[in-house]
């Protein structure tokens, strides 16, 4: 049975979610989608307001595949792109929290390609081994958004 995709992308978003919950973050989806489909933060003891919070970007494939967007990073500072592939098999997460560790998953050639060059986006949607082998090294790199939230400086007032 073919899954609507607009519940694709959203599995996507909630299973990242869940995977930060089970790192302890906290998680805020914002209620309009202007391009960060969650705030992630972590809450000391006694604290109420979060000193850091991480933008994310989920980007959700029912199979493997990558979109890439230089705006995302320039529009957002400090996002970190997700993608999930294979979300309703056996989900894989992507963490990529910077233009340099999109351009290693593009590799040299894709990197210097007119479409990333020029146009700031690449897309593959059936990516071969030599991608697969590439996004290999950003699997499951969840300290890329956990680190960033681990001393929480507490804002006062």
């Amino acid at each position: 049975m073919a899954i609507n995709p607009a519940l694709i992308g959203k599995a996507g978003e909630l299973l990242v979610a869940a995977e930060l919950m089970r790192r302890g973050i906290e998680v805020a989806h914002p209620a309009s989608d202007v391009g960060v489909d969650i705030l992630a933060y972590r809450l000391d003891f006694k604290q109420t307001v979060p000193g850091k919070v991480v933008p994310i970007q989920v980007k959700t494939r029912s199979a493997s595949g990558y979109n890439f967007q230089r705006s995302w990073f320039h529009r957002c500072p400090g996002v970190v792109l997700v993608h999930v592939w294979n979300v309703a098999t056996q989900p894989e997460f992507y963490v990529l929290e910077s233009l340099k560790r999109v351009e290693e998953a593009l590799g040299p050639v894709h990197a210097a390609s007119a479409s990333w060059q020029t146009n700031g986006v690449y897309n593959v949607t059936d990516p071969g081994e030599e991608a697969h082998k590439r996004m290999q090294a950003h699997r499951d790199k969840w300290e890329r958004i956990t680190a960033q939230l681990a001393t929480s400086p507490v804002l006062t007032g």
